[in-house]
């Protein structure tokens, strides 16, 4: 099993495990990324001296602005997030977990916990590998023969030059113009 597939191996039991957990937190998967990213965004503007604002999220998500929009109305819905103006652009927004959000947000990290506790040992065989990236054996060299040692010399073409036209040939040919 190459490495790719033992990500892929990983990401479908975190997969399967998270379809359960956030299924029975009412959480899906997109609105606990949502709510981790904000949690990080308070995090940084706190230690930055700053506020945060949707850009910041949609930065760290890497979605566009409407999405993240939508996503902070559906949250704001559920009051997972609380929104205030900012007192320094009146058409900004400053978006912050609720309690009930946090404690949603705290709950899908434990999810995580749970499934390397229950699939400790799998994971730990899936991550076994001597490197992280596994050499790539490309179509071209699977072709080359292996039993030349030599290399073929390139053949150069030599353009042959064209005989000079005379006035009477140059008229006989077509006037093209970009304009018609």
């Amino acid at each position: 099993m190459n490495l790719a597939e033992k990500l892929e191996e990983i990401h479908r039991l975190a997969h399967r495990h998270w379809m359960k957990t956030g299924g029975e937190l009412g959480l899906s998967y997109s609105e606990f990324e949502y709510l981790s990213a904000i949690k990080e965004q308070e995090l940084a503007a706190v230690n930055d001296r700053r506020v945060q604002h949707l850009r910041d999220i949609v930065r760290v998500m890497g979605v566009n602005k409407a999405s993240a929009s939508a996503m902070m109305d559906k949250l704001e819905k559920r009051k997972l997030v609380r929104v205030k103006p900012c007192k320094w652009d009146a058409r900004a927004k400053i978006y912050v977990l609720s309690k009930k959000g946090d404690e949603l947000r705290q709950q899908g990290k434990r999810a995580y916990d749970a499934l390397l506790a229950s699939e400790a040992e799998r994971i730990s065989q899936l991550l076994e590998t001597q490197t992280l990236v596994e050499p790539k054996e490309s179509v071209a060299e699977e072709k080359q023969p292996t039993t030349s040692t030599t290399p073929k010399k390139k053949r150069v073409k030599k353009e042959k030059a064209e005989p000079e036209k005379s006035g009477e040939q140059q008229a006989q040919l077509p006037q093209l113009s970009l304009f018609g």
